[in-house]
């Protein structure tokens, strides 16, 4: 197909598209999670074998983001992309069909290497053909869906759980991903000309990564992003137990509110698309991570101060993830904004540095305590952190030395 030109109107259909593309990775984690008590009866392993598949999987997600983006630059967007939808596919198939827990684990990697291809070549795809403002409110929609698909996954995976089975869950997926595919087959043209495509070898490839690596805005925004995700990496994992175990609230009342703060994220990205027709992405960005990291401090403020009741921590826990519906696009948007004519390559670092970071914020804080401060700290460290980085991105290079200019 011929290359599309930047400034090319899609129209929502091609956003859905590349929305329904991004939230494979979190529809493959969070439809499977309850199926893990019966996959660890049916192989006859420990609950603690059984969450290796999802250790493996967020591997494979970090790997193949991270070989994805020279492959995005050099063949360009539309087949790396497709390939990878059809090796999610192919692992599912095979998940599906495990005979054991190795079989599972290989088939969760490959499906996480597919998944990896959904993460990156959209927010290149969107680079190529968005400019400014229009692709900030474009990641914001993008990320609005990945915000919504854990919080429906569970219930579709619970569903499916119920009445086909644990291997059921993955047929399903697998599903998805081939309707993926054919649609995007069909829909999904080339966006990268063949004049802005780069050699692919092991110097060239490494050095666009230390290219990258060496913008200095660039690296502070991915790391950004980086504390931001594993802020909402430990609001997922640690929620739960809070308010079920310490609050009191069924499973049926957890999901209520989590399905409440998703539909405040949502609002709160409506608000910031509005937002940034006035303000620039940077400030609307600042004041989503500011409203993020002061709920958090207040929220620890008051667990210190012996008042957090429920009603009281669930509001400021609902604004601490709402403001993140002002954040995740501005940033993505801002990060991919100094990619140039590596947007695969920054798509793939990006991701990378997200999802790493992210894990070793969640590690960190699955080794402190249980109870009640670990989430609003980790809220506000992890904010605190972002804006010292975005701080650190915005830099005049007159006032602080680029990287880049530094090597030179």
């Amino acid at each position: 197909m011929s290359s599309i030109s930047k400034g090319a109107d899609f129209g929502w259909p091609f956003i859905f598209l590349l929305a329904m593309i991004t939230a494979l990775d979190a529809m493959a984690i969070d439809m499977y999670l309850p199926a893990f008590p019966a996959v660890a009866a049916e192989f006859a392993v420990s609950p603690g074998r059984v969450q290796q598949t999802l250790s493996v999987f967020l591997i494979g997600l970090a790997l193949g983001q991270a070989v994805y983006g020279p492959l995005l630059d050099r063949f360009g967007r539309r087949k790396p992309l497709l390939i990878g939808l059809l090796i999610f596919v192919v692992g599912s198939v095979l998940a599906a069909t495990a005979s054991n827990l190795e079989w599972l684990l290989v088939a969760r990697f490959l499906q996480a290497l597919g998944a990896a291809a959904g993460l990156v070549a959209p927010r290149a795809i969107v680079s190529d053909v968005y400019t400014g403002s229009e692709s900030s409110r474009v990641f914001s929609v993008l990320m609005q869906v990945m915000m919504i698909a854990p919080i429906l996954a569970p219930v579709a995976g619970g569903f499916l759980l119920g009445h086909g089975g644990w291997r059921m869950i993955f047929w399903a997926l697998a599903v998805i991903g081939a309707l993926g595919t054919l649609w995007g087959w069909r829909a999904i043209s080339e966006t990268l000309t063949t004049k802005n495509r780069t050699r692919l070898s092991v110097s060239s490839v490494a050095r666009a990564y230390w290219t990258q690596c060496m913008d200095r805005p660039f690296f502070a925004y991915a790391l950004a992003g980086g504390f931001i995700l594993g802020s909402l990496f430990v609001y997922i994992s640690a929620s739960p137990f809070v308010l079920i175990q310490h609050f009191g609230l069924s499973p049926v009342q957890f999901s209520y509110f989590f399905a409440s703060n998703a539909v405040g994220f949502v609002l709160a990205g409506q608000l910031s698309i509005w937002l940034t027709k006035r303000l620039s992405e940077q400030r609307v960005l600042l004041l989503g991570i500011a409203l993020h990291a002061l709920a958090g401090a207040a929220l620890a403020l008051a667990v210190t101060a012996g008042v957090a009741q429920l009603w009281l921590y669930l509001g400021l826990l609902a604004i601490s993830i709402w403001a993140l519906g002002l954040t995740f696009g501005n940033l993505t948007s801002v990060t991919m904004a100094r990619a140039g004519e590596q947007a695969g390559v920054a798509s793939a670092l990006m991701g990378t540095m997200q999802y790493l970071v992210g894990a070793c914020v969640g590690l960190l804080v699955s080794l402190a305590a249980p109870g009640l401060m670990p989430l609003p700290l980790a809220i506000l460290v992890c904010g605190v952190l972002a804006i010292i980085c975005c701080r650190w991105a915005a830099l005049p290079d007159a006032s602080s030395m680029d990287w880049s200019a530094a090597q030179r």
